[in-house]
């Protein structure tokens, strides 16, 4: 195999497994306060951990330069490049939705604090 193509395989595993080690742990945090039983949460961490691991390597194969240059280190970059642009891909696609559960779920905490609060003025008047 030419390092050409070993290299469009490592870099972007290693830009996934460098994502994955950072986040793993707050992902896992996340998805177990977000589901409400805590059962979805396995389900949700292995999906995050599949994004993360195919979304760099995906790029790279699809929008990498399909021919080696003359130059293994241009190459390297270029599919380094590629691999930093899916795995920035990937990151505001996580940002979206765990923002988005953030949002959802935040409202009704904000809601119950004002009946809360109203509930116990009038429980001292």
């Amino acid at each position: 195999m030419s390092g050409f193509v070993i290299a469009m395989i490592l870099v972007p595993a290693f830009c996934s497994m460098l994502c994955w080690f950072l986040l793993a742990d707050p992902l896992r945090q996340v998805t177990l306060a977000l589901c409400e039983s805590g059962e979805g949460a396995p389900f949700w961490s292995r999906t995050f951990l599949l994004l993360v691991l195919a979304t760099p390597l995906l790029t790279v194969l699809l929008l990498a330069p399909e021919q080696a240059s003359a130059s293994l280190w241009l190459d390297i970059r270029e599919i380094l490049k590629w691999a930093l642009i899916g795995v920035v891909a990937q990151l505001l696609a996580l940002v979206r939705l765990v923002w988005r559960q953030v949002a959802f779920s935040r409202p009704k905490a904000a809601e119950s604090a004002p009946s809360a609060i109203a509930d116990h003025a009038g429980a001292s008047q």
